[in-house]
């Protein structure tokens, strides 16, 4: 070949160069794009199953919360360790909901580190960790959640007067309300509760609701005690340094060290019909001015002698045939914002 020959050769070499290096980073552009998308894709994946998980876990932590008080309202029975029981379960519950996403090379866990009080004694703290891998991405969150126990359309019932009354006759369920026939008097009989007899057929609150009228003293602020009246009718909760929390309630406890709840028991109306008795006095039937104060971490105190003190006669309301009232000592009237006695 004569030197025209290579110089024609390598005129074409660098001609063509320009072109191969011009598709090569085509196709490395093309390849790092595709990357770049699938990177996208599997992020948005990632971040989309993680927001489901935090989303979900409070939902499911409330069907756990409401499964468990019914586990314990039908059996009458108490949870041994109700924060761990419930920490298994909302596991159990979470790892079958992780189970879905399982697939297309996708890698999700909620591990439930505890399940505690809050600071509101209206939901169950829950602190866990979610993790979600997908490809060379992977999110890890740790959260902490609180469960409210208060909800109109998906309620959570109160399991604490089914496990005091199991042994008594055993409480019920009408409506929306615990009714507890003669167990509740047999209980407080059996403790040798003075004026025990007042809460034959008494009843109470079913599902956890909380009051509106904040602060309490409201509950005394109308004409007439309307607001005691509403909030007795509508079984509404209220905060308590002395009533028991949601989590020792489902173990049986009446009081506990935490923040909790206490609600208003309710004794029957009583008949205010005026009769004359063998003495020629006048009288009013099924009628007691004392009894034990009706508010459940008072009637349900076992812990000691003095944990279940009485309180006095207080008329919320009269119908024209019946009273109907409530016992409450001068502490709790003073909370209420309700004249003491």
């Amino acid at each position: 070949m004569d030197n025209n020959g290579y110089v024609m050769s390598l005129s074409s070499f660098f001609l063509i160069l320009p072109a191969v290096l011009l598709l090569t980073v085509l196709v490395d552009m093309t390849v790092d794009q595709t990357n770049i998308q699938q990177d996208i894709l599997n992020s948005q994946d990632v971040m989309g199953v993680a927001t489901d998980l935090e989303a979900s876990l409070p939902l499911v932590g409330r069907e756990v919360l409401r499964d468990k008080s019914l586990e314990v309202i039908h059996s009458g029975k108490p949870l041994s360790n109700s924060r761990k029981e419930v920490k298994e379960e909302l596991q159990n519950r979470m790892d079958s909901f992780c189970s879905r996403y399982c697939g297309d090379g996708m890698l999700v866990e909620c591990k439930i580190l505890n399940v505690d009080n809050s600071f509101d004694p209206f939901c169950v703290e829950v602190k866990s960790r979610c993790t979600v891998n997908k490809g060379t991405l992977k999110h890890q969150v740790n959260l902490t959640q609180n469960i409210s126990l208060v909800n109109g359309s998906f309620p959570i019932y109160d399991p604490l007067p089914f496990i005091k009354c199991r042994n008594y006759g055993g409480a019920t369920i009408k409506g929306d309300r615990t009714y507890y026939g003669s167990s509740l008097e047999n209980y407080l009989k059996s403790r040798g509760i003075e004026n025990f007899e007042a809460y034959e057929n008494a009843t109470s609150a079913l599902s956890i609701k909380k009051c509106p009228y904040d602060p309490y003293i409201l509950h005394g602020d109308t004409d007439e005690l309307v607001n005691l009246k509403n909030c007795i009718d509508n079984g509404f909760y209220h905060e308590s340094s002395d009533g028991s929390c949601f989590l020792c309630r489902l173990e049986g406890r009446g009081t506990c060290p935490h923040y909790g709840m206490e609600t208003f028991i309710t004794p029957a109306p009583s008949d205010n019909t005026l009769f004359s008795n063998p003495l020629g006095n006048v009288s009013l039937s099924n009628n007691s001015s004392n009894a034990p104060s009706s508010v459940d971490h008072v009637i349900f105190n076992d812990t000691g002698s003095h944990g279940t003190y009485s309180g006095c006669r207080l008329i919320y309301f009269t119908n024209g045939t019946h009273n109907f009232q409530i016992y409450l000592d001068n502490s709790h009237r003073q909370k209420y914002g309700l004249p003491n006695f």
